[in-house]
């Protein structure tokens, strides 16, 4: 986890992929331009009234807040910069997308 002075921070990311953890959280893995490939955890996300569910789906640009827990960073909010909805309506363009997302995952090193 790199070192930053302040316990929370905002950073724009890409979100490359999402896999359930424990009940209602889910971890993400993020591609930033400051960090680099990161994996944060979005707490409470799997709930029905989540607010951040919408916003941390696969190929959505986000701005979001993140803090600093014990070993992981938190997710605390989430605001969608753009969805690329155009990717989720054409099948070649989102099996092209998912090919890269699966290079940017597999040759990237995590924080």
């Amino acid at each position: 986890m790199p070192e930053t002075q302040f316990r929370s921070f905002r950073v724009e990311a890409v979100v490359l992929r999402h896999s359930d953890y424990g009940e209602a959280d889910r971890l993400l893995t993020l591609y930033t331009r400051q960090l680099g490939k990161i994996r944060v955890i979005a707490k409470g996300a799997r709930k029905i009234a989540s607010r951040k569910a919408g916003h941390i789906e696969p190929f959505t640009h986000v701005r979001m807040q993140v803090s600093k827990g014990r070993d992981m960073l938190i997710l605390t909010q989430a605001d969608t910069v753009d969805a690329y909805l155009p990717l989720r309506e054409d099948l070649i363009l989102t099996i092209h997308s998912c090919y890269v997302l699966e290079v940017v995952v597999m040759f990237s090193f995590v924080y």
